[in-house]
């Protein structure tokens, strides 16, 4: 799943064939078909413009839909491990998913919005800009010092949108969070951008409340159906409302990958779910509750 401007979309791929966009907007009802085997994604070549194909077979569960190979050979995954050289663009950016959930990252600055609207940040600041070795490295610094992190789980993510405060909070919360950065100089090597803050609460449609209580989905039996309607998009996450018991599905759009997909009718089937209720108390002992 990715996002193309400010639209989500599902990507179908196959060996031969461009790249195929699915539009993913809330409101919009889904019957998808999910097959088996599943098979690895392959590696996005950012330098030709396409996709170089994998066939290998994967695991059947899990968010991770690359073979061993191709996740060695993915620039993302290299970028983490400081396997990767580049001579684009890198901008240092600081994201924020909640209460006491700030984010520090890097994407390529051609990327820009498109990669903090597919993390999920609901709010975030662009620090800076420069060559990859002075962004990683302020990157690594601003995480050092306590400031931010460089990892935020799904499930806290998810968690935070039950409690998340105004557009106005979130904002003075990452400005902070961008201040302190400044005052303590760790920024070396990079240009300074305009203080600008963005808000994504709208693109993904959660400006209202979250349900009370919704079933995550963890795994897919070999022959599934998706019926759904959507109900928000935040970053690779769909909330949704399962078209015939009405129920409220979390999906990780990662569990979806590498498995063979085509139009289907009638009702959800083949989905393994565990059940998600809002804890009592304040944001604070939600966090630590999930």
């Amino acid at each position: 799943m990715f996002w193309n401007e400010e639209h989500p979309a599902l990507l179908a791929s196959a060996p031969g064939r461009p790249d195929r966009p699915l539009s993913l907007e809330p409101g919009q009802n889904v019957r998808l078909g999910l097959g088996a085997p599943r098979t690895c994604v392959g590696v996005w070549d950012h330098r030709r413009g396409r996709r170089i194909h994998c066939s290998t077979p994967i695991g059947a569960q899990g968010t991770d839909a690359q073979c061993a190979r191709c996740a060695f050979r993915d620039r993302g995954r290299a970028l983490a491990r400081d396997a990767y050289t580049d001579d684009r663009d890198y901008t240092a950016y600081l994201a924020y998913f909640g209460p006491g959930l700030v984010k520090v990252g890097l994407t390529a600055t051609e990327r820009g919005h498109r990669r903090l609207l597919e993390q999920g940040a609901i709010t975030y600041t662009l620090l800076a800009s420069g060559p990859l070795e002075a962004v990683r490295a302020a990157e690594k610094a601003i995480s050092r010092a306590g400031l931010a992190t460089e990892r935020i789980r799904a499930t806290a993510k998810a968690a935070a949108w039950w409690n998340l405060p105004p557009a106005e909070e979130r904002s003075t919360a990452v400005l902070a969070v961008r201040h302190a950065v400044e005052r303590s100089g760790l920024l070396p090597g990079t240009t300074r951008l305009e203080e600008r803050v963005h808000d994504n609460a709208a693109a993904y449609n959660l400006t209202a409340a979250p349900p009370e209580a919704y079933d995550v989905l963890t795994g897919l039996d070999d022959e599934a159906v998706l019926a759904v309607g959507v109900r928000a998009v935040p970053g690779r996450v769909l909330l949704a409302d399962d078209l015939d018991t009405g129920r409220v599905l979390l999906i990780d759009s990662r569990l979806l990958a590498g498995h063979p997909t085509a139009p289907a009718t009638g009702p959800s089937r083949g989905l393994h779910t565990t059940r998600r209720i809002r804890p009592p108390g304040d944001a604070h002992e939600q966090r630590t509750l999930f």
